[in-house]
């Protein structure tokens, strides 16, 4: 986070700009007669109502020095959205497997990927993190006088510092949101929860939930090998499939999950929501394989590997916490994650 501090404020573009940028998106997608008009309108909107918009937008912008212009209507947009969450929102990744295939069972990939995602969280957490930067000389990277210059320049300057060097400090302020974190439903508008007191993490399995601390009371990643005994003891568990799995909830219209989740909560599950609400991640194991095909570059069944990752049949998912990761029964790995919180960029350094 040592740029963060010195990052630049969102400029606001000035309004015949936007309109120009508008007409320009528009010009391709409409008749003749059909631009005329749009044009008309824009130039009419430029000239009356839009010019006050824009200096209320910019007076409100003044008062927000803390945040961006457009960081509350991206919340918004998302948050206030009723359609459903997978399909419409969730986006996937997939790892590829390694060339070792003793890592790619599930066992060894589940555990693997709980212990790197906790030493991620931790060097986020102690400020050890390495920046988020983009590089337009790559090389740059790596170069000693570049390293030192932004190890030495106060945290209030160090951006403009590395802007010297064409290199480009992004905005990690999202970052914390990977863990802890659960997005709501509430009735119009959804809410993004966070407890970061949260020391477990929550395993589904045939759609039932199993739970277990991974950070010790002082704060401590537990050993790889208790974590490893938690994650097999879940997958040698006999217990059947759930007969009402309410994950499934999670991929209704949002305002219909809000009612049948205050139900729940109502008759006695409320600490049951709260510790899956709390949760550092989840971490989904299917007992379902993707299988191979060789009639693809990845060798892979790639329509099961599209439909696991991005949505399933619902019955194993909570598709409301900040990102769950999924191993298949034959080791395939990857990760569905709610996007309202933040953007992809987070979640692909988090991945990589």
């Amino acid at each position: 986070m040592h740029f963060q501090p010195s990052l630049p404020r969102l400029p606001i573009p000035k309004l015949e700009d936007t309109c120009k940028r508008y007409l320009s998106a528009q010009k391709p997608l409409l008749s003749e007669d059909q631009f005329k008009k749009t044009t008309i309108y824009v130039n009419e909107f430029l000239s009356k109502d839009g010019t006050e918009l824009q200096r209320r937008l910019i007076e409100k912008n003044a008062k927000n020095v803390h945040t961006s212009y457009i960081s509350k209507p991206w919340f918004d947009l998302y948050l206030k959205d009723r359609k459903s969450l997978p399909i419409n929102y969730n986006p996937f990744l997939v790892l590829l497997p390694t060339s070792d295939p003793n890592y790619n069972t599930q066992l060894v990939q589940a555990t693997n990927l709980v212990i790197s995602s906790l030493r991620f969280m931790k060097s986020l957490k102690e400020n050890i993190l390495r920046p988020e930067i983009f590089f337009l000389k790559p090389k740059t990277a790596n170069s000693n006088i570049f390293q030192t210059t932004a190890k030495s320049l106060p945290p209030k300057f160090s951006w403009y510092g590395a802007y010297l060097f064409k290199a480009f400090p992004l905005d990690m302020s999202q970052y914390h949101n990977l863990f802890n974190t659960t997005r709501l439903p509430k009735l119009e508008k959804d809410e993004i929860y966070e407890d970061k007191s949260g020391k477990h993490i929550i395993v589904m399995r045939k759609g039932n939930f199993f739970t277990f601390d991974v950070i010790d009371e002082d704060g401590y990643i537990y050993e790889p090998h208790a974590i490893a005994s938690c994650l097999k003891f879940i997958l040698e568990d006999n217990t059947s499939a759930n007969e009402y799995p309410i994950g499934v909830l999670t991929t209704s219209k949002r305002d219909l999950w809000a009612d049948a989740r205050n139900h729940l909560s109502h008759i006695g599950n409320h600490e049951i929501l709260q510790k899956i609400d709390s949760a550092i991640f989840m971490m989904i194991l299917d007992d379902e394989s993707i299988g191979t095909d060789s009639n693809n570059v990845i060798g892979v069944n790639y329509n099961k590997l599209l439909r696991t990752y991005l949505h399933a049949d619902g019955t194993n998912r909570w598709f409301d916490k900040s990102f769950s990761l999924i191993v298949t029964q034959d080791g395939h790995a990857g990760i569905n994650f709610e996007h309202s919180w933040g953007d992809g960029v987070a979640v692909l350094r988090f991945l990589t």
